[in-house]
């Protein structure tokens, strides 16, 4: 039970969240924000890479080759979020499978303690209905002693 509580304690909660969506949608949620934060970088970087080619080599030269740097800048930022989408993907398949690990653990944990419950609550059935049985035939064993030690033992005080 303490693995049980340290789990809930530290990953529970995170695994759980993990677990109640498909790894798909898991891994997509997960890179979305990855993929707008790195791709609004990207387009910062070659924003200030323009401004610097503009200021130093002069407008006319750029507009010469407007058409070659737009279609590098483009092909910069879709080589920048292929490279983070993979990573991102990667990492949060990783994520995925260890939440799944370590809650099929903690289930399979909850299992044995169902278990070993089950078995303590049909003893004590078991128990009680082998007193209850005792009693009704006059076999009582425990406490007060049987009839037979009873008799004894009255006779004993007269």
């Amino acid at each position: 039970m303490s693995k049980m509580a340290l789990y809930d304690k530290r990953e529970g909660e995170a695994d759980r969240v993990v677990n109640n969506h498909f790894r798909h949608d898991y891994i997509y949620r997960k890179n979305l924000g990855t993929r707008l934060s790195v791709g609004i970088g990207a387009a910062f970087i070659v924003a200030v890479y323009w401004l610097q080619q503009a200021i130093t080599l002069g407008l006319d030269v750029l507009m010469l080759e407007l058409e070659r740097n737009i279609t590098d800048s483009i092909l910069f930022v879709l080589a920048i979020l292929a490279v983070y989408t993979v990573i991102g993907t990667v990492q949060g398949t990783r994520q995925y499978y260890l939440a799944q690990k370590r809650l099929q653990k903690y289930y399979g944990l909850l299992r044995v303690l169902d278990r070993i419950e089950e078995r303590a609550a049909r003893r004590q059935m078991q128990d009680e209905n082998e007193e209850a049985s005792e009693n009704r035939h006059g076999t009582n064993t425990r406490g007060t002693g049987n009839r037979r030690d009873i008799y004894i033992k009255s006779r004993s005080i007269l």
